[in-house]
């Protein structure tokens, strides 16, 4: 289903160019190629987390771990999303030390998990509002989290926006270009780190999203390699 819909709507523009011909203005034959376009953009990003999961599933996806500061992650991800955050008129704050332990890990791929976690954020809370990023460490743990003050997640959704191709608002979804395969790819990265993903449940508004990891890996696991 979530490449039948937009091959149907590549062919179905793609048919009215061609046979309404020279009767089509060219400002509406623009308005359909830029939708052929973003179309066909999808596609490319279902076909690519498609693949990402099929290689974090068969176990020939093989993280790269070495040791890194996790506040500098966060730091990253937060200069990635700045720019997306203002375009939307959000407030974005953060609160974390930058002294955080050093964890084990594949960096390139948890970047990909704050990014993935961030970026809904930024994308699913309505313009002005506030997003702020907070993190620490427990024992052997560190943990971000991700807290918006947009509609939050319907209680009926909240055990299914890890699921593959889940989407709680596909409209804005599509809008977006979201796959509904995001948050599932990066809930498979935190497990090969033995870590998790979860939702938090907290009173008023909006969204948290908790992300804990272990200071260091198993010796031996499987996803030990160096």
């Amino acid at each position: 289903h979530e490449l039948r819909t937009p091959l149907t709507n590549v062919r179905s523009y793609a048919e009215t160019i061609r046979e309404a011909g020279d009767d089509l203005s060219r400002e509406t034959e623009n308005d359909f190629l830029d939708v052929v376009i973003s179309e066909t953009d999808r596609m490319t990003h279902i076909v690519q987390d498609l693949l990402t999961l099929s290689r974090l599933d068969s176990g020939r996806s093989e993280m790269n771990m070495a040791r890194f500061p996790f506040s500098a992650a966060i730091d990253s991800v937060l200069r990635s999303t700045e720019l997306e955050a203002r375009r939307h008129k959000h407030e974005l704050t953060h609160d974390y030390t930058e002294n955080l332990p050093l964890i084990m890990g594949d960096r390139g791929r948890i970047e990909q998990v704050m990014l993935n976690v961030l970026s809904n954020a930024v994308k699913y809370t309505p313009d002005g509002g506030h997003i702020r990023v907070t993190a620490g460490s427990e024992g052997e743990t560190v943990w971000m989290e991700v807290a918006d003050d947009g509609i939050g997640i319907p209680e009926a959704d909240r055990s299914r926006i890890f699921e593959r191709f889940y989407r709680v608002d596909k409209a804005r979804s599509r809008e977006s270009g979201g796959t509904g395969l995001g948050l599932s790819i990066a809930t498979e990265i935190v497990q090969r780190h033995h870590g998790s993903l979860t939702l938090v449940d907290r009173p008023g508004p909006g969204t948290t999203v908790r992300l804990e990891l272990p200071i260091t890996q198993p010796i031996g696991g499987e996803d030990s390699h160096e």
